[in-house]
Parts: structure tokens; C-alpha cells; sequence
């Protein structure tokens, strides 16, 4: 091949055939989780501005969204993670939108997924947007994704002692009580409860799940799922 006929070849791909991460897109009835992208930074910067908890509320380990440096931190995360991307450890990054408005983020974490098979989920909501079941289906829907696409024979979740409304998101997806940590949360000792949901107590959607760019991801990741 000519260096010619590289140049067109390069030419004609996309971002997605590079990366196929990004090509990843979830629906769940007025849910859908998008592969998140460069160009979603500064919209989903400007949410976490807008509020994502009460002022007294410390839901996260660390207080990213009222760092000083936003939104420039949440871009120098969302680089590293994509760039640090390996069949052997990776996360997934979603923005979450309910009918068509960007409301939040998504994503699940793991390690040494074709062995184990276990991933962790994380997400946030607006305040704005919080207490219309978006958490929950949001949650289905990825766990859906994870079990049914990926082959993963169990999901985990974590959540603070102190945070009542995300205890009850993981019940209501059929996650059970699987332990706690001591952690330290900005200077103060607090105990993180650990959640996991296998399929057989997974809580489905009152929707059918719907995923695109699955397959060019699992070839990336190197993962065969059996059906």
C-alpha cells in the first residue's frame, strides 16, 4: 500500500473506528446513556455547577464538582480515563440524557474484566433533576448492558451511610448489602456500605434496553461474551 493510499484510508475513519468506546449508546425508555465525548465537557461541566447536592451534603470521597478548577479537572479526568483505556482496565464514561437534555453521568469501572467479570458503576445527577426515577433507570440500564452484553456475572456499587436516596437506588435495581469500608472523607472517618447485584436478583426496567456499538467495543476490549 502506497503512502497515498494510507493517507486516504486515515482520512476516511471516523473518531468511533479508532475508539470504539465512543460509539457506545444505551436506551432505556426516557433514559439514554451516550458515550461521553470531548465536546459534552463544557455542557456537563455546566451542570455540576448548576448543583448536584444539598449545600450540607457530601455525597461524593472527594468534593470535585466545587473544586476551584472546574471545569478544567473533570477534562484532565475525562483525557486520562480515555487515554488509559486497555483490554486489562478501563472505565466507561456516559452522559446521561432524559428526553433529549443532558441531566447527569454514568459510568462503570473494573479491572481484569474477562477473568472476573465484576465491574463498579458511579453516577450523578443535576439537582435539578433529581427524584423523577432518572437514578434508577439510568442505573437499569447499565446493569442491563453489563449483564446482558458484556457477560458480567456480577455488578457492585458503594454509597455512604449518610446517603439515604442512593441506598435506595441500589435496592430498587436488586443490589444487596455486601459489607462496608472505613473511609476517609475529606478529614473525617465514615463507613461506605458495598452493594452487589447479580442477574438472577438484578430488578429489570419497565423498558426495553436498547444498545448500539457493542460489538466493535467488545472486539477492542479483546471479550467474548457467549450468548
Amino acid at each position: 500500500m502506497t503512502g497515498r493510499a494510507r493517507f486516504w484510508l486515515a482520512h476516511d475513519m471516523d473518531l468511533v473506528d479508532i475508539f470504539p468506546a465512543f460509539g457506545l449508546r444505551i436506551e432505556c425508555g426516557p433514559v439514554t446513556l451516550r458515550a461521553l465525548r470531548e465536546s459534552d465537557g463544557p455542557r456537563v461541566a455546566e451542570l455540576a455547577a448548576e448543583g448536584i447536592h444539598a449545600a450540607e451534603s457530601r455525597p461524593f470521597l472527594r468534593p470535585w464538582n466545587l473544586e476551584e478548577k472546574q471545569p478544567l479537572t473533570s477534562l484532565q479526568f475525562y483525557y486520562r480515563t480515555w487515554a488509559s483505556m486497555t483490554p486489562a482496565s478501563w472505565t466507561l464514561m456516559f452522559a446521561v440524557e432524559r428526553d433529549g437534555l443532558v441531566v447527569g453521568a454514568q459510568d462503570m469501572m473494573t479491572e481484569s474484566f474477562p477473568v472476573l467479570r465484576t465491574a463498579e458503576t458511579g453516577s450523578w445527577l443535576g439537582l435539578a433533576h433529581q427524584g423523577r426515577g432518572t437514578g434508577t433507570l439510568m442505573r437499569q440500564a447499565i446493569l442491563a448492558f453489563a449483564f446482558d452484553h458484556l457477560g458480567a456475572a456480577e455488578m457492585t456499587s458503594g454509597a455512604w451511610a449518610d446517603n439515604p436516596s442512593s441506598r435506595r437506588v441500589s435496592e430498587k435495581c436488586g443490589y444487596v448489602l455486601n459489607g462496608y469500608d472505613l473511609k476517609d472523607r475529606q478529614g473525617q472517618a465514615v463507613r461506605s456500605n458495598r452493594f452487589v447485584v447479580t442477574p438472577q436478583t438484578f430488578i429489570r426496567p419497565p423498558y426495553e434496553v436498547c444498545v448500539t456499538g457493542v460489538d466493535a467495543f467488545l472486539r477492542s476490549m479483546d471479550l467474548e461474551v457467549t450468548p
